[in-house]
């Protein structure tokens, strides 16, 4: 490998390892799971306060709800999994996570910190899929498969394609399909347990998945700014790589339309509490600033952190007004 590719950063990265403990290979492998990621779990929990009472009092509902928790994480540990591991082969990690006036800690990635191998990502992979599946089966079973076709579709779907962000059908290294992968994956990690366990299809809950997943990917948008020369350098076709920074900033201001717009259309559902609009205010306010930081300012890394709290606050409004939905 040539000095110029990305990957020959790994060398660099790797010259002064020691071999890992025992514990440091676990906290490598939870660290690449991206379990600890909170937000990841964001759709889950929105679905489990939204379900109905009467749902809820459903045989095999609580059981349900804590399997698809797991098989929830079962997914993330794979797709993230799978990767980092393209991340690693190709080079793009080492290139973005060592790039000056970008720099991140190395220890996020501890295939490149050294943390784990390799081999023991790719076995890891394969027992998160297999735990995933396997959960996500048994909450199925725990509510004796008296669930929509459809809940069970969009959980298929979300454990299929998961790891294809990266591996396999590689969507995100087509324009459009990191956006349109992860946007969707959060919209169906919020349906496919809210559909199996309520048992029917909501306007609420299809807005209320719309919005965490058009959140994320206002959050990501500003991350693949930051990581456009490295993506670039190893064909990964993210907006801010395949279009020119007015088209990526104008979709910043696309998103927030559309999230004003469901917004307003959550807030006038007689299920939800009258002043669901009032306690989603925050986030849009934080999402207006993540959009004069990025736009007016080219401060992305800054934006990304406006991102970051306004996913957070956004969560915790819906999560409120969730606990009082009628």
């Amino acid at each position: 490998m040539s000095g110029n590719q990305p990957g020959s950063v790994l060398p660099v990265l790797a010259a002064d390892r020691l071999v890992p403990s025992r514990w440091q290979t676990v906290v490598g492998l939870v660290r690449i799971s991206k379990v600890s990621v909170y937000l990841h779990f964001f759709p889950w929990t929105l679905a489990a306060l939204l379900v109905s009472p009467a749902a809820l009092a459903r045989p095999g509902a609580v059981p349900a709800l804590a399997l698809f928790l797991l098989s929830s994480a079962g997914i993330v540990a794979l797709t993230a999994t799978v990767d980092d591991l393209v991340g690693l082969r190709n080079g793009s990690d080492a290139a973005n996570y060592t790039r000056p006036g970008f720099r991140r800690d190395i220890r996020r990635k501890p295939l490149l910190s050294g943390a784990i191998s390799e081999r023991q990502a790719v076995v890891f992979a394969v027992v998160a899929g297999a735990f995933a599946a396997v959960t996500g089966v048994a909450a199925f079973a725990a509510l004796g498969w008296d669930v929509p076709l459809s809940a069970v579709v969009i959980f298929v779907a979300c454990a299929v394609l998961g790891p294809q962000y990266s591996g396999g059908l590689r969507f995100s290294y087509r324009l459009g399909g990191s956006e349109l992968l992860l946007g969707v994956g959060t919209v169906g990690g919020f349906l496919f347990p809210y559909l199996a366990v309520e048992g029917r299809w909501t306007s609420v809950g299809v807005l209320q998945g719309v919005l965490m997943g058009l959140w994320l990917v206002m959050l990501v948008s500003c991350s693949n700014v930051g990581d456009r020369d490295g993506d670039a350098a190893v064909g990964r076709r993210t907006l801010p790589v395949a279009a020119p920074m007015w088209v990526v900033k104008g979709a910043l201001v696309a998103y927030l339309v559309v999230s004003v717009t469901t917004i307003a259309a959550l807030a006038t559902s007689p299920t939800m509490p009258w002043w669901t609009g009032a306690a989603l205010v925050p986030a849009t306010a934080l999402h207006a600033a993540q959009l004069y930081l990025a736009i007016a300012r080219d401060r992305w890394r800054t934006a990304r952190v406006a991102a970051f709290v306004a996913y957070d606050l956004g969560f915790l409004g819906l999560a409120v007004a969730n606990l009082f939905a009628g």
